[in-house]
């Protein structure tokens, strides 16, 4: 069953008065009665709470409107208008926000209308009360995904969890996987603090209160594969420097020089792909430098930040860049330095 992942909810009760035309008589709002967890025929979630300890007291409202915890989710307090709480609410993810109203619905139910989209119809949810709490971790550098049954979990490799929380209301079995970040490896399942398996992906029976934490460590073995390429490179007056830059990334310098008196500078780092010998990057600055007679620099202003392209290792001991922002409709290729190794 999808489980509700928003905090408790809430949203100002504000005692603001409606005008029915210009002279008759205000009255108050009808006080807020419906709260606690709803569910739709979709298993989407809301949540309705009073608040008390925050800034400003009132009901907080949440939402899960989708299958992902995180990028379906949406949170805030709302104050009340009218006979609805009304305003917006703000994503637990990277979605954007949403204007909601949300209404009384049947004899207990709720309705959440989302400004320009869908109408959700809930109704009241007794959610389950927790009496198994598992807790996974990490320790080291390494990543853990897990899911119900004994499939093997998604793994997610732009926002990889480190932890997780799993709330059961009766024993379930579950799926762990853990794999390690770039130049780590993996070590061991451990739970309650002691050795559990060293298999990365475990499908365990989860009856009773646990910690889990997936152990890595360092690989003694693991080199930057950018290594291979570290040295001084030359282009006509164009000169580069290749460095390793963390695990598996490089830090690429390259200047060229229009005149005696001015300097073109990029600065680029990126991840070294091993199998295409790419680096495609988005990270990019461009820097002019400017020297007087002396050689003193008189000016050092930023051309562009965020710029693209891609540096391609060729097997002639050869790179080739090309750079999007360029002005000139060519790549230019950069020569090895012999003895640049020693540097």
């Amino acid at each position: 069953m999808k489980k509700l992942i928003c905090s408790a909810l809430c949203a100002g009760v504000l005692l603001t008065l409606s005008a029915c035309g210009q002279k008759k008589q205000e009255e108050a709002l009808a006080e807020w009665t419906r709260e606690g967890y709803f569910q739709d025929e979709d298993e989407n979630m809301l949540s309705v709470t009073w608040m008390e300890d925050i800034d400003e007291p009132g009901w907080y409202v949440g939402c899960m409107l989708g299958e992902d915890p995180i990028e379906d989710s949406w949170g805030g307090t709302l104050p009340q208008e009218g006979n609805a709480l009304k305003g917006t609410l703000t994503s637990s993810g990277s979605k954007e926000p949403l204007n909601v109203t949300v209404t009384e619905d049947g004899t207990d139910g709720l309705a959440l209308a989302v400004d320009g989209g869908e109408t959700y119809h809930f109704t009241k949810f007794d959610m389950p009360e927790a009496t198994i709490f598992i807790t996974i971790n990490t320790e080291g550098w390494g990543n853990i995904a897990y899911t119900e049954g004994e499939q093997t979990p998604e793994v997610d490799e732009e926002y990889p969890y480190q932890s997780a929380v799993i709330n059961l209301e009766k024993p379930e079995t579950y799926t762990f996987l853990a794999w390690p970040s770039v130049g780590n490896i993996f070590v061991k399942w451990t739970k309650n603090g002691k050795d559990f398996s060293n298999e990365a992906q475990i499908t365990v029976d989860l009856d009773e209160t646990a910690d889990y934490i997936a152990v890595f460590e360092e690989d003694p073995d693991w080199q930057n594969p950018v290594m291979n390429f570290v040295g001084n490179y030359e282009s006509g007056r164009a000169h580069a420097l290749v460095e390793c830059f963390g695990k598996e990334e490089a830090w690429i310098t390259i200047e060229w020089g229009s005149s005696v008196s001015e300097l073109a500078r990029w600065d680029i780092n990126g991840r070294l792909d091993p199998e295409t010998k790419t680096i495609d990057y988005s990270t990019a600055t461009k820097t002019i430098i400017v020297f007087n007679e002396k050689g003193e620099i008189v000016k050092d202003e930023i051309a562009y930040e965020n710029g693209t392209g891609s540096i391609v290792f060729n097997d002639d001991g050869t790179f080739t860049w090309h750079e999007d922002q360029s002005e000139y409709d060519e790549d230019m290729v950069f020569e090895w330095v012999s003895g640049s190794e020693d540097n």
